[in-house]
């Protein structure tokens, strides 16, 4: 009798234990509906001010609170800029009772003249319509704040880079760094960076000293103040310092019996200006081409190509001999007047010749 009892008493306990957590749950999943008509939260925007601003960036910081004596089925919070697009910042997908919120966040960039920033707070779902009442409405309540404000950055201080200069530079180090600033009163620190490596702090003027590699770069020069906002300029600029390749195609070292000789070649990259040297003597070309009426006997070439930096590269020298062979045809369309030639001359001679024995002396 008394192992009975004892078996029973666990059963007993895992049944209420079971109970109270199926009321746990239910009483978990039921939400109170809230009394109506809902109060919206309260928004309080602490910047921008109805002030102007004289940066194109503008710090946006607001609160947004509320509560309620039972869960809302829903609550969103959303900017609207220059009564444009609605932008949803805060919507949580359950039910909520409460909110005390703070946002922040940059609005930016602006453009210049006035602007109005709204935020707007809705809350909305099932509630009662009265304390002493059963009945239901479904509705959203909403609350809006705004605040209208102005960019004008012509107060703004500027930074006007003179050197380095958006262009291609064929040397790579000693670049001059030289800029003004419109405002030096209030400045607290200056400096620049070169392709967002660190920051190198600067009074005045100074020089990129190198070696700074082949390609594109950026160089940044910005400077901090104590009563306005910082300012910054950028600038890009090209180092080349590598000599463009320039390879001989149709020329060898040999004997050519032609007097007009192609002259064919390539370059890896964009020229200035190409030229090529025959015998001592300096021809500018635009491409490939042919050389002319060359005479026979020893010549000398190199090529020449300046790229668009001012960095000039040459090929190899090739020495060659040039000796045209008279073909035989046009050797023999010479030789008839060449043998007439011969005649009258020799004619000529023996008339001569024949003339002085016929002339009778003198007594």
């Amino acid at each position: 009798m008394n192992k009975t009892a004892v078996s029973i008493v666990p059963i007993l306990v895992l049944l209420l234990l079971a109970i109270f957590m199926f009321d746990v749950a239910n009483s978990a999943l039921t939400y109170p509906v809230p009394t109506g008509p809902l109060t919206p939260p309260t928004i309080t925007i602490e910047s921008p001010t109805r002030t102007t601003y004289v940066s194109w960036y503008v710090p946006l910081q607001f609160s947004v609170n509320g509560n309620w004596d039972g869960y809302v089925n829903h609550l969103s919070v959303e900017v609207t800029l220059d009564q444009e697009s609605r932008y949803v910042l805060f919507a949580p997908p359950f039910p909520i009772k409460w909110i005390s919120k703070d946002f922040s966040m940059t609005l930016g960039p602006l453009s210049e003249g006035p602007h109005t920033i709204g935020i707007i707070a809705t809350v909305g779902g099932t509630y009662q319509t009265g304390t002493n009442t059963t009945i239901l409405g479904v509705g959203d309540f909403t609350s809006k704040s705004s605040v209208d404000f102005t960019v004008n950055t012509l107060g703004q201080a500027e930074i006007t880079i003179f050197s380095p200069q958006n262009k291609t530079y064929n040397f790579n180090k000693d670049i001059p760094v030289t800029f003004t600033i419109n405002h030096n009163q209030s400045i607290v620190k200056m400096g620049f960076t070169l392709d967002q490596q660190s920051n190198v702090t600067i009074p005045r003027n100074t020089t990129l000293y190198g070696p700074i590699p082949d390609g594109l770069h950026t160089l940044k020069v910005y400077s901090i103040f104590s009563d306005i906002l910082p300012v910054y300029s950028t600038i890009a600029f090209i180092v080349d310092t590598t000599p463009p390749n320039v390879s001989l195609l149709s020329m060898q070292e040999e004997k050519y019996n032609e007097p007009d000789i192609p002259l064919i070649f390539t370059v890896n990259e964009t020229t200035s200006i190409i030229t090529y040297l025959l015998d001592g003597k300096v021809h500018t070309i635009d491409g490939n081409t042919t050389m002319t009426v060359l005479q026979d006997g020893d010549h000398e070439l190199k090529l020449y190509a300046t790229d668009e930096a001012g960095n000039a590269g040459s090929s190899e020298t090739i020495d060659f001999n040039v000796k045209v062979t008279i073909p035989l045809n046009v050797a023999l369309g010479f030789l008839p007047p060449l043998v007439i030639v011969l005649a009258g001359g020799l004619g000529i001679l023996i008339y001569l010749k024949i003339l002085k024995r016929s002339k009778p002396k003198n007594p």
